[in-house]
Order: structure tokens, then sequence, then C-alpha cells
């Protein structure tokens, strides 16, 4: 089966080779070194002199790290598709008030709205994006939102859950306070890691706020990175993917030469899309790098086209949310080959003419 989903995605062979190394103990001299190496890479990755924390957890634990370490009342959340709102609801079950700034699906949060919002919203204690929604397959423009979010003085905390490693993100120029991923998207790495920056100011907010549980406690990862390890358990397996798979970009040319890759794949994917007469679903101009959303045809639901492509060898992912019958995605993060990407689009062009028959 070849892998066209949104997370978890295929792996570089290479990832997955190195991954087979014997294990060793989390709190030896091996780890220390594999540790530091891996964050090491991140920040230069990530432009940032902020903590880098390692957690053996998806990214939603990291969103939920977010609310519970640096929200003491009331925040924000920008929502265009379930992954805003899946913020809103964690923040609520922690007992945060939830102010929502939300938008029509496949609209994106732009500065001008968002400034609007933090006009009347003086009382919130920080901003989150958002900011590639994968469940409509947008982007929205984190830059200038953050340009937003500092004037206003919050602090901002982005979801770059399927952004991460595909496009460029400047966590200290941009000022984002708390940024976050997994290892199953554009990394290529099995599930299992998630990783985020913590800025001094959001670890400085942490010290103010009570009841910030135990497992994703800031101010005990950030004891604990002092002596190049983590609080408990690390997933090592992974975090040899990940400091493997950022070699392998400096090698291939560069953190640059691979967003470029990632953007020459989606292009390939989106034209091949259009020629077929289909459409994707977010506003123009807002298409995400890494997973498209398309819009199925009139009288064929998306779930069809994603069980017929299954049957023909390519796992392609479902709509989401409220788009689950209307929509299908197909993501480009991961090992993918523009050769795949060919046999892919020629698939899906006999599916639908099968289904369209039917």
């Amino acid at each position: 089966m070849k892998l066209f989903t949104v997370g978890p995605v295929a792996c570089y062979p290479e990832v997955l080779e190195v991954m087979k190394h014997q294990m060793f103990s989390h709190r030896s001299e091996e780890y220390k070194k594999l540790h530091l190496e891996t964050v090491e890479l991140l920040k230069e990755f990530l432009e940032t002199e902020n903590e880098i924390f390692l957690f053996p957890s998806s990214g939603t634990g990291v969103m939920e790290a977010s609310v519970r370490n640096c929200v003491k009342r009331k925040m924000l959340v920008c929502v265009c598709g379930s992954f805003g709102e899946r913020y809103v609801e964690v923040g609520r079950t922690n007992g945060k008030e939830v102010e929502v700034l939300r938008t029509d699906l496949g609209e994106p949060i732009t500065p001008d709205i968002l400034d609007e919002k933090l006009a009347k919203c003086r009382d919130v204690e920080a901003v989150a994006i958002t900011h590639n929604e994968t469940s409509v397959g947008l982007i929205n423009p984190l830059k200038e939102l953050a340009e937003i979010v500092k004037k206003h003085g919050k602090l901002l905390f982005v979801d770059a859950v399927s952004s991460m490693g595909g496009v460029d993100i400047k966590v200290d120029e941009w000022g984002i306070d708390i940024c976050f991923s997994s290892s199953q998207k554009c990394f290529g790495i099995p599930p299992g890691l998630a990783v985020g920056s913590v800025s001094r100011e959001a670890l400085k907010k942490a010290e103010e706020v009570e009841n910030r549980g135990w497992y994703f406690d800031f101010k005990l990862f950030e004891k604990y990175q002092r002596r190049a390890g983590t609080p408990t358990t690390p997933p090592i397996p992974q975090i040899f993917g990940l400091n493997k798979i950022l070699h392998l970009i400096e090698e291939w040319g560069g953190k640059y030469r691979y967003f470029q890759l990632y953007a020459e794949r989606n292009r390939k994917i989106r034209m091949g899309i259009e020629k077929l007469g289909l459409n994707l679903f977010p506003k123009r101009g807002y298409e995400s790098p890494t997973v498209s959303c398309v819009k199925a045809p009139k009288n064929i639901g998306g779930e069809e086209i994603y069980e017929k492509m299954r049957s023909k060898g390519f796992e392609l992912a479902k709509g989401y949310g409220p788009l689950k019958t209307s929509t299908f995605r197909i993501g480009n993060m991961g090992y993918i080959e523009f050769k795949d990407i060919d046999e892919m689009l020629e698939a899906l062009e006999t599916v639908l003419a099968e289904l369209k028959e039917n």
C-alpha cells in the first residue's frame, strides 16, 4: 500500500534503518549525547534559542501542555477547522475560559479579524493558532498573525503538527512562545514523539500557574533538560529517527531545499487534481503545502473514492469532521517519490471513471 495519508505517513528507509538501533538507558551517556544533538539540530531548524522539549506523546499532548502550563484563566483560540475546535475543547476541559475566533470552513484566519478580536478581548492571556489546518487543507498566514498577537502583548501558541518540517517557521523572529509538532507528519518518522519549543516568557508564565499537572509540566521538563534528559522514558527509536532525518535534510541541501521538495510534490498533486476536473476545498491562495483537501464530484462521496483507491493500493485520507462525505484528502508528507504521485493520479483517474459509470 502506498501512503498518501495525512499521518502517520510513509517513513524514509534511512530513518527506519537507524531506528533498529539497540536500546540503552535513557539516563546513559549514550542517550544524553543523542538528546543534546537532536535538540540542537531542532533549534537550528526552527531558528530559535528557546528550549526545545521532547515529549513521549502525540502533538495533542503538547497542545494540552500549553493550556495547563501557560493559561491561568482565559485564552483565545482561532478556529478554521476541526483541529482548532480540538484546541477549544482542550482548553475548556482543562477548566479555562476560551474565547473563540471562528471562520467559515475553507476561510483562513486573517490579521484584520484577529486584530479586531483581540481589541475586544483584552483579558486573554494567550492566543492559539493552527498553522496548517489538516482537516480542510488550509494554511494560515502565521507570520502576519504572529505580528498581531505580539502587538497586543499576548503569548502565542502554534499548532504546527502538519506544517513543521514542510514549510519554514522562524520561531524567534516571529515571536512564537510555544510551537509544537509530531514525528509522524512532515518529518516522516513513526508516531510516538512530539517536539515543542517553549519560550522564556512561557516558562516564566508557567511559574505563576497552579495545577500544571505532572506529565507535561514545562518546569519539570526544563529541570531534566539541564541533565540532557526527560522526566519520563522517551521514545528513543523515534528520537534516533528525528536525528537522522535532520541530518539527511542537511545532506540533501538544507531545509529550504527540503521545503522546495514539499512544494514541488504538492504542486504536482494539485495540477493533477485540476486536470481531472476536481477542485480544492479551501479559499484560493491559502491551500496547504502538505495536504490537499479535494472536493468530491457531485453524486460521488469522498468515502467511496477513498475505499476504491485503497482497493488499487493507494491509501489517501478520508474527509474529516463536517467534510467527511464531501471531500477526500491527499497528503504529500513523508517518504513519497514523484513516480508514486504519477501512479496515484492515474489510479484516481480510473477510480473516478469507474464510479461515474456506476
